[in-house]
C-alpha cells in the first residue's frame, strides 16, 4: 500500500471571517483548493481507512472549502464529506475489523480525513456496507442527500403535509417519492416551471412556483387546506421567513441549508410566544449521533433498497477525474440539475 496519496487540499484554515451561504457555485476553486500529494492517513481507534473510488460534491462541500460551513478547515488536508470505496485498513475496534475488505458508502467525521483524495479516514460507525446491486454512482452520494431525506421525513406524521423548499434539487426528488410511499403530502417549493411536472410524477402532492404571480395566493390556499406544521428548508432567507409566517400554530421551521444570502429573519417574534412557532436546525451528523444503532440500520437499509430496486437514482451530470477537477469545477457546478462527482480510480 502506498505511503503517499493525491488529494484536493484545502488552502485555508478555520472558519471564514466574512459571512457566506451554503450554495452550489465555486467560481474560483483554485483560491481555496490545490491538487497535491500528502502522506496517506493512518486510522486511529474506531476508525477505518478507505481507498476511495468516487466522491460526491454537495453544497455543504462548497460552503466548507470557502469557510462558510460550521466546521473548521484544516489547511493542507483533503476536502470532501462523502464518497464510496473499499475499507483497506482498520484501527483498534471491533466494527472496523468487521468492515475490512468491504465496499462502503461513507461520510467523513470531523476527526477524519476528506473524501476528495485517494484514501480517506472516518469513524467505522458512519460507514455503510453496500448491498449487492447498489452502484458506485448512487453509493458516492448515499448519505448527505438520501439518508437526510429519510431522516427528516421521520419528523412528519403519517398522513400529514409538510413544506419543502428548493424541491428541484436531488434531495427534493428523493423526498417526493419517499413522501408518497409513506402517505405524507409534500408541498414542494421551486423557482422555475421546468421541474413541476417531474416532481408531481415522483409523488409531490403540490408544487408551487415561487416566481409565479399567483404564488402568494397559491401558498395561502394550500397551507389553509393542509395545515402543515413542518417546514423543511434549505434556503433560509427572506422568502423562507414569509412561508413560516404564513403557516399556522405550532409551525416548526427546520433549517438544514443556507442557499439564500439574505437574512433568515423572524418576521413576527410574537408568533414564537403566542402561536408556539419555532426555528430549528437539522444536521445529519447530529441525527446519526443521537439515533439508536438499530433505527439507523432500518433507515440505511431502506435507502439502499430504494436505489437497488430502482425507485431512486442519482442523476450525475458531470464526472471529474481528480487531476482535472479544479479547472473544470465551475462549469460543472453551473449546470442547473444533477450531481457532480469526483473520480479517484
Amino acid at each position: 500500500m502506498p505511503t503517499e496519496m493525491l488529494g484536493l487540499l484545502l488552502r485555508h484554515r478555520g472558519i471564514a471571517t466574512k459571512e457566506g451561504y451554503v450554495g452550489n457555485r465555486l467560481d474560483r476553486p483554485a483560491d481555496f483548493l490545490e491538487l497535491g500529494g500528502i502522506p496517506r492517513p493512518v486510522p486511529g481507534p474506531g476508525q477505518i481507512l478507505i481507498k476511495v473510488r468516487r466522491a460526491a460534491i454537495n453544497p455543504s462541500d462548497i460552503a466548507f472549502v470557502q469557510g462558510y460551513y460550521g466546521q473548521a478547515r484544516m489547511q493542507g488536508q483533503p476536502a470532501g464529506f462523502e464518497g464510496v470505496g473499499t475499507v483497506v485498513e482498520a484501527g483498534p475496534g471491533l466494527m472496523g475489523r468487521l468492515l475490512k475488505g468491504r465496499d462502503v458508502a461513507f461520510y467523513v467525521t470531523p476527526d477524519g480525513s476528506g473524501a476528495w483524495a485517494e484514501y480517506a479516514v472516518t469513524q467505522a460507525a458512519v460507514a455503510l456496507p453496500l448491498k449487492k446491486g447498489v452502484s458506485d454512482r448512487d453509493a458516492a452520494g448515499l448519505i448527505v442527500n438520501p439518508v437526510t431525506a429519510a431522516a427528516m421525513l421521520e419528523l412528519v406524521g403519517a398522513g400529514d403535509a409538510f413544506v419543502f423548499s428548493a424541491a428541484a434539487s436531488q434531495l427534493g426528488k428523493f423526498v417526493a417519492g419517499l413522501a408518497r410511499d409513506q402517505g405524507k403530502k409534500m408541498i414542494a417549493l421551486v423557482r422555475r416551471e421546468d421541474p413541476i411536472k417531474l416532481l408531481k410524477e415522483l409523488g409531490a402532492e403540490y408544487v408551487l412556483n415561487e416566481t409565479s404571480p399567483t404564488y402568494a395566493e397559491d401558498l395561502e390556499r394550500v397551507l389553509s387546506k393542509e395545515k402543515p406544521v413542518i417546514f423543511l428548508d434549505a434556503v433560509a432567507g427572506s422568502a423562507s421567513a414569509q412561508v413560516h409566517k404564513a403557516m399556522g400554530d405550532d409551525a416548526r421551521w427546520i433549517i438544514y441549508g443556507k442557499l439564500d444570502t439574505s437574512p433568515a429573519e423572524i418576521l413576527d417574534p410574537s408568533e414564537m410566544i403566542f402561536r408556539n412557532k419555532s426555528v430549528e436546525g437539522f444536521w445529519t451528523t447530529s441525527w446519526a449521533s443521537n439515533t439508536s444503532f438499530f433505527r439507523k440500520l432500518l433507515v440505511f437499509g431502506e435507502v439502499q433498497n430504494r436505489f437497488r430496486d430502482g425507485q431512486w437514482t442519482t442523476h450525475v451530470s458531470t464526472e471529474l477525474p481528480i487531476e482535472h477537477a479544479i479547472e473544470r469545477l465551475p462549469q460543472a457546478l453551473a449546470q442547473p440539475d444533477g450531481k457532480v462527482q469526483i473520480l479517484l480510480s
